[in-house]
């Protein structure tokens, strides 16, 4: 069956029936046992003949028929689709099926048979004379356990299209194969991530995508980082040792640069996913003559009060509280207004600040040893605000999400029941309930802020907010959400510029996206690095009909410090409420028991652990299970 439309891959789908012949001797799989196969072509006489592991390519492909074989013995048949392109090219990356298939209802399980870089060369013609299963395996690019055996086919055309038929053309109509030929690449990796797998961080979402893509990574950081050990040696191709320090100097630049030279081998590129770190990389690659973008761009891009500056804010910038309370005296400046660290993080440091007397507290509860001294002083903008995320390939916009960031306990209409009023995160919902001209016009304006930096190519995660919307939050049958404002606005919408980082979001934001709309982020940041401007065209197409479903983060935030007593409160919520563990994609719990935590007070601000909530009926439906989630969620700190 070929199912795509003009201008994406040409492919076709092959599915494979396995039926329990007899009740007489159970099942039992293992990965030493040869399996008898009939012939995949019905009404044929029936042929047998004898599969084993060596016969197929992969090992996940014996796996794979292994779980058809068990599920059929439970149900007395399955049925697996397998995906044949049906024209010439390189697979974009090699996990393209099980990317583009998270979160389908329609399948148990989604499996690749492709290595990165591979070439393709099946006609339409030669899938018709496929007899033999291994022949398909090494065919295809995966395949799929169908959830149902009704939801697929295996009777001769035409007929009308399944369910399953239709969700594949929604997620694979782009083009996921390439008539360039590629070429293995090499990146160096400068700090090679803040935390690992084990810890909830974006570490591993990184390195699967680099090997998925064909790319090498060379760590440049201390011997000792988590990717550096024995268990992540699969992540790596080599390390070179480089200290990497919080708050590096200019001789930075020489480190990088000498540490890079004394690299044996070939490097196609250089990154880091640290946005402090982006001005030095971008220094260093113009001394080796390696890719990059703007430095001046990086220059602005990574501090807040160039930032405001640049947007025409009225921004100031201090490093006491009494040089702050003199700048706002000076200029007659009106309150509310914010402060935020010129280098922070984590929105650790950021106040809203209401009269003279509380400027001066909140400026003394600045962690400067995290964030340095200097701190920018600017108005406080009340409108609705959003995490957007934009891909820019020669000027233009590729893909551009946004999701709507729910007040915080420092916002003027955040809880007033919470111990700590701060800026971090606890909800963002996608796609957003902002209307479409509303979404215009951050996308316009966000893109010409990229552009005056300098920047036209690059991954950019900004967060900002619409000045005069027409939507405000608001609690409705115990529900707070967007709707449409109670009072006129002041003038018309416009996009208020919050920061840029010219990287992708953390491992929560990056996930519900992956999911929601089949891009991975990580995998778009690698390749801008390489400049391989194809393949970020690829890989930036979302599913045709937009998100499969709404999404929140939920985040439970630590709001007091002290000894950690309970376990993983992700799997403790999962076993009591199961009925809410089936509307989660993903989720992570990042203190273990024992653990010391920081209390907010001192400047810290972390999280307890994460949620990413789902629904496919409404975006209120989303909302409610999100707040049953919050309600159920159990843990001590004493």
């Amino acid at each position: 069956m070929v199912t795509h439309p003009p201008g994406s891959t040409p492919w076709r789908s092959i599915d494979v029936c396995f039926t329990k012949l007899s009740e007489s001797t159970p099942f039992v799989g293992t990965e030493k046992a040869g399996i008898a196969i009939l012939s995949i072509r019905p009404h044929e006489e029936q042929q047998y003949h004898q599969l084993s592991p060596k016969d197929l390519k992969f090992p996940s492909a014996y796996d794979f028929t292994l779980s058809c074989l068990s599920k059929a013995d439970h149900e007395k048949e399955s049925v697996a689709r397998f995906i044949i392109p049906t024209s010439l090219g390189y697979i974009v990356r090699s996990d393209i099926l099980p990317l583009r298939m998270l979160g389908c209802p329609l399948v148990t399980s989604v499996v690749s048979f492709s290595a990165p870089l591979q070439f393709y060369d099946r006609k339409p013609d030669d899938i018709d004379g496929l007899r033999r299963l291994h022949d398909v395996f090494s065919s295809s690019v995966g395949a799929m356990l169908c959830q149902s055996a009704h939801l697929t086919r295996v009777d001769a055309l035409p007929s009308p299209p399944t369910a399953l038929d239709l969700e594949l053309r929604n997620r694979l109509s782009f083009p996921w194969l390439s008539t360039e030929t590629p070429r293995r690449r090499t990146l160096a990796i400068v700090d090679g991530g803040i935390s690992g797998p084990d810890n909830g961080g974006t570490g591993g979402s990184i390195y699967m995508a680099a090997a998925a893509l064909g790319i090498d990574m060379i760590v440049f950081d201390s011997p000792d980082h988590w990717v550096n050990g024995p268990r992540y040696s699969h992540f790596r191709k080599a390390t070179v040792p480089l200290e990497c320090p919080l708050d590096p100097d200019p001789g930075f630049v020489g480190h990088i640069v000498d540490a890079v030279r004394s690299y044996d081998g070939p490097l196609d590129g250089i990154l880091t996913f640290r946005d402090h770190y982006k001005p030095f990389i971008a220094r260093a690659a113009v001394e080796l003559s390696m890719p990059t973008y703007s430095v001046e761009g990086y220059d602005i891009a990574t501090d807040k009060f160039k930032t405001s500056v640049h947007e025409g804010h009225q921004a100031y910038h201090a490093s006491s509280a009494d040089e702050a309370s003199a700048i706002v005296h000076q200029n007659n400046l009106e309150f509310p207004l914010i402060i935020k660290p010129t280098n922070g993080f984590l929105s650790e440091g950021v106040f809203r600040i209401e009269n003279q007397p509380q400027l001066r507290l909140c400026v003394g509860n600045i962690n400067t040893e995290r964030h340095g001294k200097e701190f920018v002083i600017e108005k406080y903008c009340e409108g609705p605000e959003v995490d957007a995320n934009l891909v820019l390939c020669d000027g233009q916009v590729l893909f551009f999400e946004v999701s709507d960031d729910f007040p915080k306990t420092g916002d003027v209409n955040g809880s007033e029941g919470s111990r700590v009023q701060s800026f971090i995160e606890l909800a963002n919902v996608l796609p957003s309930k902002l209307p479409d001209h509303e979404i215009d016009i951050l996308r316009s304006s966000l893109r010409d802020s990229l552009l005056r930096m300098g920047f036209r190519d690059g991954f950019y995660h900004l967060e900002a907010r619409v000045e005069n919307s027409s939507m405000e939050y608001r609690a409705t049958d115990g529900v707070v959400d967007l709707v449409e404002r109670s009072a006129p606005a002041n003038g018309p919408p416009s996009a208020w510029l919050i920061e840029v980082n010219p990287r992708p979001p953390g491992i929560q934001a990056a996930e519900a996206v992956r999911h929601t709309y089949g891009v991975d982020y990580f995998g778009l940041a690698l390749l801008f690095a390489l400049q391989d401007g194809t393949r970020v065209k690829q890989l930036s197409y979302p599913f045709a009909q937009g998100p499969q479903y709404h999404c929140e983060m939920v985040f439970i935030p630590v709001e007091k410090g002290g000894v950690y007593e309970s376990g993983d409160v992700c799997a403790d919520l999962f076993e009591r409420r199961p009925d809410l563990a089936e509307c989660v994609s993903g989720s992570f719990c990042f203190l273990r028991k024992g653990q010391l935590v920081t209390d907010p007070s001192k400047g810290v601000n972390s999280w307890v652990a994460y949620f990413n909530v789902f629904s496919r009926k409404s975006r209120v439906d989303v909302l409610l299970i999100s707040e049953a989630i919050r309600q159920n969620v159990r843990f001590s700190i004493v």
